[in-house]
């Protein structure tokens, strides 16, 4: 420790620096909350000269320095916590000897990450594997402080990188290599995101033209596609080789294997159930209610763009066979290019409604029927896509879509939540057999012992031979309750193995705690919440917000409080992507008695409803809370995050959310038995500030303030966030099978995080809660005393 105070004051130029200056200036590309390390006495003289030395007192400090956004007044604070034996107190010692200790080893990572990527940055670079390069670029930004590789993008070495992309780039769309030119595209945009705007902006733009050829490719041209995989397994198995990691192959003896002609005709399962009149109610939807109040016009146009990319898409022949011919396909792109310079020529303000849009579909099947011959449907979908496409072009709306028939289970299964079946997750493997991913644990699937790599040759007798997963869900789901027998073939077992299952509602849960204890009998995970129970700090890591999501908290919260005082609480929502309105602001009012959580504004800027606060529905009000969020805190979460943070009911700490800040509807789509539904984006909301106003989070390409900003920036490395990552998956899978085939649990120690510091993020929530916990701890003691002083010196009652 003495070397460690040493190797950081030496950057401390001026006896009069504070130390959260210095350290500000020299860690603060570390990506974590560094732990103020120089001399205890120094932090002692400036926490005297305010005249409050009480830990109650200090407690309150670090508390309200986390909320004013002062990083370097909780640096100070927690480097010397005042004397004291309570049970927080001490914990919080330990935390900060802990968290010192790993600054200086992860400053030390970080430099020799940073050198390594730099030189095989420039290996890749003169080898001309941009790919490789790109990647060492992308982890070398995580590894910089902003200005540092602000300025390294814009210098020599950037310049070149970009020029060596850019060649790679042209090259790769010669040859119609459209995965080698959608990864280069995507690394860039990773590399420009928070530099340059306009930069950015503009490789989006082309990232999402790339994106919406290779959707056309995997959809329509599945050997093409295979052809293009195969070709970047090679590219990622030589990065992996290059990062030294392990290359994973689903079976060793089948490296490369042929295309199995059986995935040819998947192509039609997705067109099934798609008519000219779904279509039309989709868009009509889309163009009365959209937030932008855009009508028919863009709609048009980017089901016309659409299709022309269909023509531009020469991979389409392996299906599509009129795209072989030039001619016929010229003569179609010149009606379609004449129909959107008709579009286009229309006077301002010239109305074009839903017969326009049925005139231009009229017209494209004729064309087609004498050209190129598409099937209809697949015109019908694309023109569908197009069209909400264009809201994203045009508009930077991403959220707007049609859910087609093919997709609107696994839709609705995503709004609600929960399912009925027998719990697995299933996909086709190279020789179209039905191979389990992965048995959702607790299922009945799970609990009778079936395994990933499982392959399911028959259901209730029935040969899968050619299923499609469509058919194979449809068979395999059913009533709650009913039986289902799967025959499944395992590696390494001769015979067929027969599980008799009974389909029961699947719930995805969406509230998890510190440690997965165990199953109990129904299946149902039993957790550990606590994450310091010492100091009654506990945990809770929230993944999405659905129906259920506040009941099964309120549960959580009830099993803390019979286990114990619960005196503060981790809520992370990192990598939670949204969910319901309605719960994002019955979160909030958990925390928040009174005042706005969040508006909805409409397309004209009006406030369309306002959400209050109501105080009887303040449970948690007081509860000292601490919400971690990153870069994948969507939408609902960030709804929470923001409001808690605006109504000064809880420290943020972590990363920039991802800035998602409008609201959609459903509305489902019927034409006879077809189904099919439509999301629009109608408002956008805005989350209250702390000084009465409003703000929108959504995230635009030209605006610099968007999503939620924590109090504390904290930062994770590349290798961090993989670690953290892992761990944490793997820590909350019991896997049933697997643990009985050992006798014992094989899973990771999840208090590593903290531990080995692999979680700077949550290891500074803790240091603030327990720094809280330790302040509310002294003031029970003062007025358990005071009580006390008080009865023994009263007048005895008459009885």
């Amino acid at each position: 420790m003495e070397h460690t105070s040493i190797f950081l004051t030496k950057r401390c130029t001026r006896a009069s620096e504070s130390t959260a200056a210095a350290l500000s200036r020299w860690l603060p590309c570390c990506g974590v909350l560094v732990a103020s390390l120089l001399a205890f006495v120094v932090v002692h003289v400036a926490f005297a000269a305010d005249g409050e030395t009480g830990v109650a007192a200090w407690s309150d400090r670090v508390w309200s320095a986390a909320k004013a956004d002062d990083l370097a007044g909780v640096h100070d604070l927690l480097a010397a916590p005042p004397a004291g034996d309570a049970a927080a107190l001490q914990a919080l010692r330990t935390s900060v000897a802990q968290r010192n200790a790993h600054v200086v080893e992860q400053e030390k990572a970080r430099l020799k990450e940073l050198e390594r990527r730099t030189k095989d940055l420039a290996t890749a670079s003169g080898a001309a594997d941009v790919t490789l390069a790109l990647l060492h670029a992308v982890n070398i930004k995580y590894l910089m402080p902003t200005e540092q590789w602000q300025s390294w993008l814009a210098g020599p070495d950037g310049v070149a990188l970009e020029r060596l992309a850019r060649s790679t780039l042209d090259a790769a769309q010669r040859d119609g290599d459209l995965l080698l030119a959608q990864e280069i595209l995507f690394r860039l945009k990773a590399l420009h995101d928070g530099a340059d705007t306009d930069r950015y902006k503009e490789i989006d733009a082309e990232l999402d033209a790339f994106n919406r050829k290779v959707t056309l490719v995997a959809e329509f041209a599945p050997r093409e596609l295979y052809r293009l995989r195969k070709l970047q397994n090679k590219r990622l198995e030589a990065a992996a080789k290059a990062e030294g990691k392990p290359i994973v192959r689903e079976r060793e003896e089948e490296q490369e294997p042929e295309f199995n002609e059986l995935f040819a005709d998947d192509w039609k399962e997705r067109l099934r159930g798609i008519t000219p009149k779904l279509v039309l109610m989709g868009l009509r939807q889309a163009a009365s209610e959209h937030v932008t109040n855009a009508g028919w016009a863009p709609l048009i146009d980017g089901g016309l763009d659409s299709v022309e990319l269909m023509l531009d898409t020469p991979q389409l022949v392996e299906n599509f066979k009129g795209l072989g011919d030039p001619a016929k396909v010229a003569v179609m792109k010149a009606f379609v290019a004449s129909q959107r310079e008709a579009l286009a020529a229309r006077e301002p303000g010239a109305r074009v409604g839903p017969s326009d849009f049925q005139r231009v579909l009229r017209e494209i099947f004729t064309r087609n029927d004498e050209t190129v011959q598409l099937p209809r449907e697949v015109i019908l979908r694309e023109f569908g896509e197009g069209a909400t496409t264009q809201l994203s072009k045009q508009y930077e709306d991403d959220y707007s879509e049609i859910i087609w028939p093919d997709g609107l289970r696994r839709f609705r299964q995503g709004i609600e939540g929960n399912f009925v079946g027998v719990g697995i997750l299933i996909r086709h493997n190279d020789k179209r057999e039905l191979m389990i991913v992965n048995p959702l644990e607790g299922s009945p699937a799970s609990r009778a012992g079936m395994r990933p790599g499982d392959r399911i040759t028959a259901v209730d007798g029935q040969s899968t031979v050619g299923w499609t997963l469509n058919r194979a869900v449809d068979t395999i789901t059913g009533p709650v309750g009913k039986p289902v027998t799967l025959t499944v073939a395992r590696e390494g077992t001769a015979e067929p193995l027969e599980f008799k299952l009974r389909r029961a509602s699947i719930k995805m849960r969406s509230v998890n705690g510190w440690w997965k204890e165990s199953l109990d009998e129904r299946g149902l995970p039993e957790w550990d919440w606590w994450i310091d129970p010492d100091s009654g700090i506990g945990y809770i890591r929230l993944t999405s917000f659905n129906e259920d999501s506040l009941d099964d908290f309120m549960d959580s919260i009830r099993e803390m409080r019979k286990g114990g005082r619960l005196k503060g609480l981790v809520l992370d929502l990192r990598g939670n992507p949204g969910g319901l309105l309605k719960s994002a602001v019955a979160f909030v009012n958990l925390f928040v008695p009174e005042g706005e959580i969040v508006s909805v504004q409409d397309r004209d800027g009006n406030i369309l409803n306002t959400f209050n606060a109501e105080r009887s529905r303040a449970a948690l009000m007081g509860l000292p809370l601490v919400v971690l969020i990153n870069g994948a805190s969507a939408s609902a979460s960030e709804i929470v995050s923001g409001s808690l943070q605006a109504h000064g009911a809880a420290v943020v700490i972590g990363e920039r959310s991802f800035g998602k800040g409008s609201v959609q509807t459903v509305q489902p789509l019927q034409d006879g038995d077809n189904e099919a539904a439509v999301k629009v984006t109608v408002q956008y909301y805005l989350i209250p500030t702390d000084t009465g106003g409003r703000r929108l989070v959504h995230r635009r390409s030209q605006s610099a303030d968007w999503g939620v900003n924590p109090d504390l920036l904290v930062k994770l490395t590349p290798s961090q966030m993989e670690e953290s990552g892992e761990m944490r998956l793997a820590a909350d899978r019991i896997d049933e099978a697997e643990w009985n085939r050992h006798g014992a649990d094989l899973r990771p120690v999840i208090g590593d995080l903290l531990v080995k510091g692999i979680d700077p993020q949550l290891e500074t929530a803790l240091m603030v809660l327990q720094a809280r916990a330790a302040g509310e701890a002294e003031r029970e003691q003062i007025a358990k005393s005071t009580k006390g002083k008080a009865t023994s010196g009263s007048k005895p009652q008459p009885q």
